[in-house]
């Protein structure tokens, strides 16, 4: 008998939420599952919706370090969860490319005397599918592509189909009329917290968005989780 191998490309979404036990994608769905596999991770989950950790700031600029290190396995850990941190990201970003991320660190690290982790993460906030999920007009990043790749979004009254575009100060993002029921569903089942950014101006009546100044945008309130950015760039840098 002749065996195929497993695809794994196409994994379940929520499953890779076990692995890293974490939910990325900030879905309150994962609540409702009763399989044993999910006992731990929905534990763990609840612990993090308690409103004195739920609305705790998460200062990316913090270098973990274990508690107990120990040399024998520090570089197993390390390489664990580099990788973890990396499958996190990818994730919340809808399984974006290594390369687009490459690109990033490169455009982060030529510009000289600043802080290389939040000059990335401002490039990631200027993305037009990262935009669209923090204006709550999409449920998720992915969701947030789906929208760009079908046509339906456009950015200074022009159709864009590419899901990294950059953003500029000054710019315009509207939604095709005939699409606006679908948006509207999507901003009145979106969870209210994290609340959107201040560099984004937001008109939910004609369903558009004006790009701002994102210059000192406060990123300890963008994300749920510990990026661990120290370990990704240094880890794609590498590469």
């Amino acid at each position: 008998m002749i065996f195929k191998k497993r695809n794994t490309k196409f994994k379940p979404l929520y499953k890779k939420l076990i692995n890293l036990r974490e939910n990325v994608l900030n879905r309150k769905k994962v609540l409702k599952f009763d399989k044993k596999k999910w006992g731990k991770f929905i534990h763990f989950y609840k612990g993090k919706l308690k409103w004195y950790r739920k609305f705790k700031p998460n200062n990316q600029d913090l270098y973990v370090v274990s508690k107990h290190p120990n040399r024998y396995t520090a570089y197993k850990k390390n390489f664990k969860n580099t990788l973890q941190a990396y499958k996190a990201l990818k994730l919340f970003l809808g399984n974006t490319q290594k390369r687009i991320l490459k690109d990033s660190i490169l455009k982060a690290k030529n510009k000289k005397n600043k802080n290389i982790n939040k000059v990335f993460i401002e490039l990631l906030e200027k993305r037009l599918d990262l935009v669209l999920y923090r204006s709550k007009f999409c449920h998720s990043v992915r969701n947030a592509q789906q929208f760009i790749s079908h046509g339906r979004v456009l950015v200074n009254n022009k159709i864009v189909k590419s899901k990294s575009y950059n953003l500029n100060k000054g710019d315009l993002i509207s939604i095709e009329p005939k699409y606006y029921k679908q948006f509207e569903s999507n901003i009145r089942k979106a969870i209210h917290w994290p609340i959107p950014p201040k560099h984004l101006i937001i008109n939910y009546k004609t369903m558009q968005i004006v790009f701002g100044d994102i210059k000192n945008i406060n990123t300890s309130t963008l994300f749920l989780f510990n990026l661990n950015l120290e370990k990704i760039l240094v880890d794609l840098n590498k590469q």
